[in-house]
Order: C-alpha cells, then sequence, then structure tokens
C-alpha cells in the first residue's frame, strides 16, 4: 500500500508575527511623523504668504489713497475710526478695505492676521501732524482732502526714531527690552501671524511671545523653535513695514508728490 505523503508548511510563530507587525507599526509611524511634519511647514509657508501678500496689499492702497488704514475692531473686514482716528492701535487686518478676502489674512493654521499701527494712530492731532508717525494712517476726513499728511521728513528717519513706533527684537536674543539687538527698529506698522497658538491667553503663552501681545512697544521674531528651559515652542512670524518703504512705495507711483 503506497502511503501518501504531506508536506508541512512552514509558518509564521506568534513571536515571528508579533516582530513582523511591530516592525510594521514603527514604519507606519515614521512615515505618519515626517508626514505631520511636512504639513506643518507647508503651514507656516502659508504663513509667510499671507504676511507677504497682505503686506503688497496695504503699500497697494497707500498708493491709490494716500494713507494706511486703521485696524478692523469689530470683524467685518473695514478699518474702524472715531472721530478721524483710528478706534485702536491694533486688531485684525482690514481686508476689504485693502481689497482682500478672509482667507487671505489668515495664517496657514487658520488664525487671522494682527494688525498693530503707530501708537499715536487713535489720536487726531497725532494723525494731522507731519512731524509724527501717526500722519502715514490720517485719512480722507482726518486731512481735510489733502492727501498725503506725511511728507519726505516724517519719522521715523535716520535721525529721528519717532513716536508711538515699534521694535522688532532680533531672533535668538536673550531678552526683548531695547538692550538686544533689534532687526527692526522704529517701525510703524507690524503683521503679526500667531500661527499655532493663536492670540487668546496672552499671558499664558511663553514670554517671548508674550512680547508680540502685551501691547508694548516690542515684538520678538523668531521662527520656529523650542524654548530652553520651558514647556512648549515659538512660532510667532512679523513682517514690518518701515517708513522707508512707505514713502518710496508712493513716490515710486507718485513722483515729486512728498
Amino acid at each position: 500500500m503506497n502511503r501518501i505523503k504531506t508536506k508541512q508548511q512552514a509558518g509564521f510563530s506568534l513571536v515571528e508575527l508579533a516582530l513582523v507587525l511591530m516592525i510594521v507599526g514603527l514604519l507606519a509611524a515614521g512615515a505618519l511623523s515626517v508626514l505631520s511634519s511636512q504639513r506643518e511647514q507647508v503651514k507656516y509657508t502659508e504663513s509667510e504668504q499671507a504676511l507677504a501678500q497682505t503686506k503688497q496689499a496695504l503699500l497697494s492702497f497707500l498708493v491709490v489713497n494716500g494713507f494706511l488704514p486703521c485696524p478692523d475692531t469689530t470683524g467685518d473686514g473695514l478699518e474702524n475710526r472715531t472721530n478721524q482716528a483710528c478706534e485702536a492701535v491694533s486688531g485684525d487686518v482690514p481686508y476689504r478695505d485693502i481689497g482682500l478676502r478672509l482667507a487671505d489674512v489668515r495664517d496657514g493654521f487658520g488664525v487671522g492676521l494682527h494688525y498693530v499701527v503707530n501708537a499715536e494712530a487713535t489720536s487726531l492731532s497725532a494723525l494731522q501732524d507731519s512731524t509724527r508717525s501717526a500722519s502715514f494712517f490720517c485719512g480722507i476726513s482726518c486731512a481735510g482732502g489733502n492727501l498725503p499728511v506725511f511728507i519726505l521728513n516724517t519719522p521715523p528717519t535716520a535721525s529721528e526714531s519717532g513716536v508711538g513706533n515699534y521694535d522688532v527684537c532680533a531672533s535668538g536674543g536673550a531678552s526683548c527690552d531695547g538692550s538686544a539687538p533689534m532687526q527692526l527698529e522704529a517701525v510703524p506698522l507690524l503683521l503679526v501671524a500667531f500661527n499655532q497658538r493663536g492670540l487668546p491667553a496672552c499671558m499664558d503663552r511663553p514670554a517671548q511671545e508674550q512680547e508680540n501681545c502685551d501691547g508694548n512697544r516690542f515684538f520678538w521674531q523668531g521662527g520656529y523653535a523650542p524654548l530652553a528651559g520651558q514647556d512648549g515652542f515659538f512660532d510667532d512670524e512679523i513682517v514690518g513695514v518701515s517708513a522707508y518703504e512707505i514713502k518710496s512705495h508712493y513716490m515710486k507711483n507718485h513722483p515729486g508728490a512728498l
């Protein structure tokens, strides 16, 4: 009688199967981590683009109108003024006034860009005075139709920093109080992308990020970086508009106007 021979199929043991699953899991986790990092980088790039686009739109508004708009304090996309002066020196970007959409003035994480103007912009007398940096924000009614109010010597200039402007500390500095090197000095207008943390609960944020929402004249530029000795990270992004840019942009389109 012929015996039927059977083949024994080699299979995975439970230990081998567990090892395979562990390796697959590690590879998948690594891939997800890389993908998450890439997505986050895309969001920061989108923030940079939003800042650059908004700055350009503000300068284009200046060329057409002869002044820069006040902040939007009501969320309707329009600047807000009381008795011709700005209602506040910080708020949302008046995106409708400058020809943008709401989506255009949000950072890559969906947070609205923060718009900060000269600290004297709430004073009508300062707005109407060409020796004050606030005059960059003097509108049609404020100026009585004679625009622009600012002139070539309106501060900040090389010899005069002016009143109510802002200083941006260079990244990597140990402090931001006027003793550290400045990246930008005496800037009459700033745009801030708060990115992941957004704006709420300013004083619950790390000290570096508090500088960008505490209402004083100092701002901290850094880019993404872990915070030494603290939990979390710094990821605010700042773009300033200098007096030189304001004047040169206007004169380029209106030669001899100043």
